[in-house]
């Protein structure tokens, strides 16, 4: 039997399109129970109980009140940069499943690589080849074009964690023991093998993070020995590979945050960030990008706070990211693994990362099988992967959400001009009734709007459990008139997750956008990270700076009164002008700080040197200000400053800007590979203030 199949468009202007098998994956009513109901409400008044009662199981509970104000943006928008996936890369089926990234859409791909592991098909045919005299040669690998380029094509980050050495350098008896990757025998001949295959990817804008979990995969212990063999490592790897790509250390884990004796009352993290802050001094051209971390079922919140204490403030242009994430501690991932359980429990794992102002990816492990199970040629969505296509749904700006929920029970809550929408949780093993009362509804005022009601419990969303393979909304009401208020009661299993959703019926412009139609380079990325009490380490403000390349979005913000806000976004190959919509929320009228700004300052490049910078800003400025822009030609201000009223506060909520990038350029850059970094920039621009940018 031919499966049904239609062909997704994802990026026109490339004629890039993918075929994926329907299986009802889509978020059309195809199947569903499509009640079509006039809602003739007058704006402001509450449309009661809109179609009664949603319930996915029986015997609920007494039901809670949830109220949802979309009229004014909380902190921190419901970023999509966060979310990454990951999965070794150990298995074909990845390739397969890649069109399903169309459906979430996330900012990052993590894949390890495990040496000497030569039944990899990222490493099959074996790339190392040691001949005559010692010499070596590199072979191509198809499997790791053909992804790389998938991704690229998505726009998505590419980060590869590299672990062992070669074969030809692979010490066999002290790697008998499970999972240990022992120091090679001759690093420098390994890191020079490794150097040459890496430059084979050399095109691709690819993340090397050196090792994986050092504390106990390198020499068993968390000890002296394993912090200096990691920073030997990290010295000699990467230096092989650069100059090209973006290098990190080295997803430490729980074991890794406790203090210990034996490393003179040092965290293992902290003393390997230690030596290697020591390396980086004596070596002012090693690289160090980023930070990463790995958890199972572990305290996210402890984890983090020892990588920010470790980093302290001397690498604030290092962000962290949480490279590998499962909920269930490692005994018992496997086995709950694709669970209604496993998605709730996530979500409120995602919640919590999305306020972490210095995190910058929140990756989710196991793409294959976690998220999707392949089983008899089908490709199974689990319930993961199901909450992951919600969430890519909702709106960035986040709605205030209120109410005694009962332990357990959580929302999220986001909209804009064209959707609102929530998405409660359920992590408990009873059913909950929710009564959610919407206020301040948007949504598209063309064409009708529609309500829709998505289920994901054992019967719904599930196909490891008790539903099969569909996910389609429980229920659509088309609205004949939007009304400003809504109640609408949902019953949520125990466990499960509900989301509701109100607006335009058609695609939406934000969320669905492309990225630019230039060459990716690399984000830059700033943490405002100050000393506080107790040698620790906090995030100024909370000030946050994302950039998400698969949409071409940046996000900067700042909480608190004082703070700085900022992400870049280096591209080659950028056209001769950018269109930016600018909008900004709560900026000061009256900034306190002799620092406060708001701007945006490209820094053009000319043989990947910056040659020239210039800055655009609004009334929130002041050419007296001191603190600099960490990259690029650095500085506080730029070379060429220039007025543009569009980033004024009074305007700055909806404003459209058009960047002349050729006009401004030194001259040679747009005969030569058009390369710049377009900073966007915030500085203590009063408490809550954010802002969003969207790149033409």
């Amino acid at each position: 039997m031919i499966p049904n199949r239609e062909i997704i468009p994802y990026r026109a202007d490339r004629e890039f399109r993918k075929e994926v098998p329907v299986m009802e994956q889509s978020f059309q009513s195809t199947s569903v129970e499509h009640t079509r109901r006039g809602v003739l409400a007058a704006a402001g008044v509450a449309t009661a109980a809109l179609l009664g009662a949603c319930s996915s199981s029986e015997g609920k509970s007494s039901s809670s009140t949830l109220q949802v104000d979309f009229g004014k943006a909380e902190f921190f928008p419901l970023l999509k940069s966060k979310i990454g996936v990951g999965r070794a890369l150990s298995m074909t089926e990845i390739l397969d499943s890649l069109p399903y990234m169309d459906q979430i859409r996330p900012a990052v791909y993590d894949g390890e690589i495990r040496f000497p592991e030569t039944d990899y098909p990222s490493l099959t045919p074996y790339p190392f080849v040691v001949g005559e005299n010692d010499e070596v040669s590199v072979l191509p690998n198809e499997f790791l074009e053909k992804l790389f380029t998938g991704l690229q094509r998505r726009n998505m980050e590419i980060m590869i964690q590299l672990m062992g050495a070669p074969k030809q350098w692979w010490d066999y008896e002290k790697a008998k023991r499970p999972h240990l990757f022992p120091m090679p025998t001759d690093l420098t001949a390994a890191a020079d093998a490794i150097g040459k295959w890496t430059k084979l990817y050399s095109d691709y804008p690819i993340s090397w993070c050196m090792w994986n979990e050092p504390s106990h995969n390198l020499t068993g212990s968390p000890n002296r020995a394993s912090v200096r063999q990691m920073v030997d490592i990290y010295d000699a790897y990467t230096n092989a590979i650069a100059p090209r790509g973006l290098f990190g250390m080295a997803s430490f884990i729980k074991t890794s945050a406790p203090v210990r004796e034996k490393l003179g009352g040092r965290t293992h993290l902290q003393a390997t960030i230690d030596a290697l802050r020591k390396r980086v001094k004596a070596n002012s051209g090693l690289p160090f990008d980023y930070l990463t971390l790995n958890s199972y079922g572990a305290d996210l919140d402890e984890l983090f706070a020892a990588a920010r204490n470790a980093l302290g403030t001397d690498f604030n242009t290092v962000p962290i990211i949480q490279a590998q994430s499962g909920v269930f501690k490692p005994h018992e991932w496997g086995k709950r693994r694709g669970t209604t359980l496993e998605a709730v429990r996530s979500m409120v794992s995602l919640k919590n990362a999305l306020q972490v102002p210095d995190l910058q990816t929140f990756t989710f492990s196991g793409w294959i099988p976690h998220l999707i199970e392949y089983k008899g040629g089908e490709a199974l969505q689990l319930p993961l992967f199901n909450a992951l296509k919600l969430y890519a749904r909702m709106p960035d700006r986040r709605g205030s959400v209120q109410g005694e929920l009962p332990s357990g029970i959580g929302a999220m809550a986001s909209s804009d001009q064209y959707r609102s929408a929530v998405l409660v949780w359920n992590e408990t093993s009873r059913a909950q009734s929710i009564d959610v009362q919407m206020s301040h509804l948007q949504g598209s005022s063309r064409g009708e709007a529609e309500l829709r009601v998505y289920l994901i419990d054992s019967k719904h969303g599930s196909p490891l459990e008790h539903s099969d393979n569909k996910f389609v909304p429980t229920e659509v009401t088309t609205l004949d008139e939007l009304p400003r208020s809504l109640s609408k009661t949902v019953t949520v299993a125990g466990p499960g997750i509900a989301y509701i959703e109100v607006g335009t019926k058609s695609a939406h412009p934000v969320l669905d956008r492309n990225g630019l139609d230039a060459e990716l380079v690399r984000k830059h990325t700033f943490a405002d990270r100050i000393p506080g009490s107790k040698n620790t380490t906090s995030v100024r403000g909370n000030a946050y700076g994302c950039y998400d390349a698969v949409r071409a979005i940046a996000y900067v913000g700042v909480e608190g009164n004082a703070g700085t806000a900022l992400v870049g976004a280096e591209y080659r190959k950028l056209p001769d002008s950018l269109k930016l919509e600018i909008s900004a929320d709560t900026l000061a009228s009256d900034p306190k700080s002799s620092e406060a700004m708001f701007g945006i300052r490209v820094d053009y490049l000319l043989a990947d040197e910056p040659v020239k910078s210039v800055l655009w800003h609004g009334d929130t400025f002041d050419s007296r200000r001191k603190t600099p822009l960490p990259w690029g030609r650095g500085g506080p201000t730029a070379d060429v400053v220039v007025e543009a009223r569009e980033l004024d506060r009074a305007r700055a909520d909806q404003a459209k800007l058009v960047l002349p990038l050729e006009e401004y350029a030194p001259s040679g850059w747009a005969q030569a590979s058009r390369h710049a970094i377009i900073s966007f920039w915030m500085d203590s621009t009063g408490p809550g203030s954010q802002a969003r940018f969207l790149l033409e």
